[in-house]
């Protein structure tokens, strides 16, 4: 059995896309299992340009319900039934796991009253919600909850396979708990995380935020992500003589 843990960045931008960064998403390559962190518009057809084939996702988490996050989560759930239903075997769904904060499947079923009008229609989702703790085979999988914003629940994930860890917070704010931060993200192989504003805000992180993350939990490498266009000057100025940050681009490969 191979031993991949790679990761593809479908979208690395923020609520408005640019010509060079989509809204938030990355596909996790671990063993056999191909796995969705958040789902924003645009990803569908980002994977589609990436030469993946939705039909092999098997677990998708959301951070949150911004449409940056999850803008494309429940449009996939409808795009892999017609896409079944296209190649003549709609009895044959693959199940798909999804992953994501207090209120995911009652936001789904609120979603299908406008989208998914066909009573019928039915993909096989199961729906976890909020933090936990489970297996896949020989992945590990951690859910943490996150302070982004006041009127809904955000949540973290930690993926570990064979000694590697990787973390992704989806966006996160300076209400957040240092320390419980800290003790979730520590010694991670790889840190997915967000540096919106230069200034502290209690919905976004800042790149100094993050520096004093990365020092403090010892994580090996640090990749920013959804970054205002406004902003990427300052970061690539900030980050061009320190190796242990990577400035998040579409189509990049990371190898863990």
């Amino acid at each position: 059995m191979s031993d991949k843990f790679c990761l593809t960045v479908l979208g690395s931008g923020v609520m408005v896309p640019t010509k060079v960064r989509n809204a938030a998403g990355f596909l996790l390559e671990v063993n056999d299992k191909k796995i969705l962190l958040d789902c924003g518009v645009g990803i569908i057809r980002r994977l589609a340009d990436f030469g993946y084939n939705l039909k092999d996702i098997d677990l998708v988490f959301l951070s949150h319900f911004h449409t940056d996050h999850a803008g494309d989560a429940f449009s996939l759930i409808h795009t892999l039934w017609v896409n079944d239903a296209y190649e003549n075997h709609p009895k044959e769904h693959k199940e798909l796991l999804f992953l994501g904060p207090r209120g995911t499947q009652d936001r789904f079923r609120l979603w299908r009253q406008i989208f998914w009008l066909e009573p019928e229609e039915f993909y096989p989702v199961t729906f976890w919600e909020g933090p936990r703790e489970f297996n896949l085979g020989e992945i590990k999988f951690e859910l943490f909850e996150v302070h982004h914003v006041l009127w809904f629940q955000s949540v973290g994930i930690k993926i570990t396979y064979k000694g590697k860890t990787l973390v992704y917070t989806g966006d996160i704010g300076s209400r957040q708990d240092w320390q419980t931060l800290v003790n979730e993200v520590k010694s991670a192989d790889l840190l997915i995380t967000e540096a919106s504003y230069k200034d502290p805000t209690p919905n976004h992180f800042t790149f100094d935020q993050i520096v004093a993350l990365n020092n403090e939990a010892k994580i090996k490498k640090t990749l920013i992500v959804h970054v205002r266009p406004q902003q990427i000057s300052f970061v690539e100025e900030k980050i061009k003589d320190n190796s242990q940050f990577i400035l998040a681009n579409d189509a990049q490969k990371i190898e863990l």
